[in-house]
């Protein structure tokens, strides 16, 4: 099957939600965060929107979503609040952004599944894989193809995509770019568009995300979140880190530093320091 082409049409483009919002990259993680972030009968989506206003939706990666989770996420609960979600791997990783068969009936399907949560949806993840430009598929007829009615933000994983080749393509197709803070990539507060979109993976080893920033490092955070500030209206963080709940921890810090939190979020931040001190206080007896 060869997908058809979709022009792009400004006019459809959304309107980006103003100022800086901050979440996690994912929120179901019932293991992880159990005693820690989560601790009530509700359902986690239910518990993590009392505390942020934003999710980056980390499941539709691995597999396309349900109906079911689609109609959850436009419950009341979630009224108000909204997301970020993943393009799924079969399209990015797996047929290397080629439309042509399956990775263009997978993405129909996605935008298909997608389409009732629009209005709730900041924009969507590119999360390309870790390979040379040369490995991929032609970027320029993959962004001409994407759904006009969504926003989108990419993000590189090699340097080679880091050229002004590709600045230019991203500001003319309106796509952002997303600056990660993760090992093996510099920092990179490149603007293309209306928006911008950072993810905080982490410094860790096998995996990187298994990391917990320190005040200092957030701190440093600061100066480049200010720099951003002045070249666009709207930006949109997610902490990845996600082991033993250290990104709803470190997202709680990021707000704290920036006088954003409110009282719940450095109640809530308070008693997971202390839980947190008091495992680490335990594994250290051994």
């Amino acid at each position: 099957m060869i997908r058809q082409k979709t022009s792009f049409s400004l006019h459809l483009v959304k309107i980006m939600i103003k100022g800086l919002h901050i979440g996690t990259s994912g929120w179901s993680y019932p293991e992880d965060w159990k005693d820690v972030f989560y601790h009530k009968s509700a359902t986690p989506l239910q518990q993590y929107l009392t505390y942020f206003d934003t999710a980056e939706i980390n499941s539709s990666f691995y597999a396309l979503p349900s109906p079911k989770f689609i109609k959850h996420l436009m419950s009341p609960v979630a009224e108000g609040k909204f997301f970020t979600a993943k393009l799924p791997k079969a399209v990015t990783h797996d047929n290397r952004l080629k439309l042509e068969g399956a990775g263009g009936v997978v993405l129909d399907e996605y935008f298909e599944l997608f389409r009732p949560l629009r209005a709730r949806l900041a924009a969507l993840l590119i999360q390309l894989p870790p390979w040379n430009i040369e490995k991929m598929g032609d970027v320029e007829t993959f962004l001409a193809a994407l759904d006009p009615s969504f926003r989108y933000a990419i993000e590189f994983r090699d340097e080679s995509w880091l050229v002004p080749r590709i600045w230019s393509l991203l500001e003319k197709y309106k796509i952002a770019h997303v600056i990660v803070d993760e090992p093996k990539l510099p920092i990179n507060l490149q603007v293309t568009t209306d928006f911008s979109y950072i993810r905080w993976h982490g410094h860790g080893t096998n995996p990187w995300f298994y990391y917990r920033y320190s005040i200092e490092e957030l701190e440093a955070w600061l100066p480049r979140l200010d720099s951003l500030k002045g070249e666009t209206d709207t930006i949109l963080g997610y902490f990845n880190n996600h082991f033993e709940a250290y990104s709803p921890l470190n997202a709680f810090q990021m707000l704290q530093l920036l006088d954003m939190a409110n009282q719940k979020q450095i109640t809530k931040l308070e008693r997971m320091l202390s839980k947190l001190s008091v495992d680490q206080t335990h594994l250290s007896d051994f």
